[in-house]
């Protein structure tokens, strides 16, 4: 993920609509396997990529083109128009390619990117307990060394206090390598590197001027992504259903923290005028 990935939204996304097609001979997959035990992941371009609907990640989302199925027949997806009481009483019915989750309720059908709802779920829940106070790490069995440029350490000692705030413990192991002896709950050994490095190249740019606040909320983004359950990943009914909850509970539950859309809702009206019953 690149560093311009960090940038948070400054706004949440706005109620606007896009027409999409419901085009026929299209076969959706909802299985439901059980959790892995593995803790399955997805590529890196799989996880960090553009998401249904959304630009470059730090751009905002152009949802104003319209465009017409090629049976004369459409629906209209609305991003980011729901509020979280609408969403409340979500009942999953499965996966397309155990990545989104498909839901209904009596608003309509509901798509949901499972790894940016976890993202907003992690962000929250890490904000606010930073915000009430330090966070524990996991200690990693193994330190794990890394070799930093001269900018990546200066932005590490400036940062560090809030790096151990967070859960981070690294210590210098000389002239330009660090050893990372623990690291943000959740966050797995072969993740703790990219992370590490999100974050100090992230902040590198704005470390003089960044606030508090801001800091932060950048390191509890970077962290929800990296935490937040991974797209091609199967769930079952009962971890679709707690994650459809926990995102209700959200304050912003339509976009991550990066501004990309978290659910495409489809209207039980629109539904019903694409198969033609008004």
């Amino acid at each position: 993920m690149s560093p311009d990935a960090f940038e948070l939204t400054t706004e949440p996304l706005q109620p606007e609509a896009q027409r999409f097609a419901f085009e026929p001979g299209v076969a959706m997959d909802f299985g439901a396997p059980n959790w892995p035990s593995s803790g399955a992941k997805a590529p890196e371009e799989e996880m960090s990529g553009p998401h249904v609907g959304a630009e470059a990640p730090t751009r905002r989302p152009d949802w104003g083109a319209a465009s017409s199925a090629p049976t004369g027949v459409s629906s209209t997806a609305t991003f980011g128009a729901a509020l979280p009481r609408e969403i409340s009483d979500l009942k999953p019915l499965g996966q397309v390619n155990n990545s989104f989750i498909v839901a209904v309720n009596g608003e309509g059908l509901w798509i949901v990117d499972q790894h940016v709802a976890h993202e907003r779920v992690l962000f929250e829940q890490h904000l606010r307990a930073r915000r009430e106070g330090a966070l524990t790490g996991q200690r990693m069995l193994a330190p794990l060394v890394l070799e930093l440029s001269p900018r990546q350490l200066v932005t590490l000692e400036q940062i560090r206090e809030e790096l151990v705030a967070n859960g981070f413990e690294v210590e210098p192991m000389g002239p330009r390598s660090v050893a990372v002896q623990a690291a943000p709950a959740g966050i797995t050994h072969a993740d703790t590197e990219r992370l590490l490095m999100q974050i100090l190249d992230g902040v590198e740019k704005e470390a003089e001027a960044i606030s508090m606040e801001a800091l932060q909320a950048k390191i509890a983004a970077s962290t929800a992504c990296h935490a937040a359950i991974k797209v091609n990943m199967p769930l079952d009914q009962k971890k679709m259903e707690w994650l459809l909850a926990e995102l209700a509970k959200t304050e912003a539950p339509m976009s991550c923290p990066h501004g990309r859309p978290v659910v495409l809702r489809y209207s039980t009206r629109e539904i019903e005028k694409a198969f033609k019953r008004i």
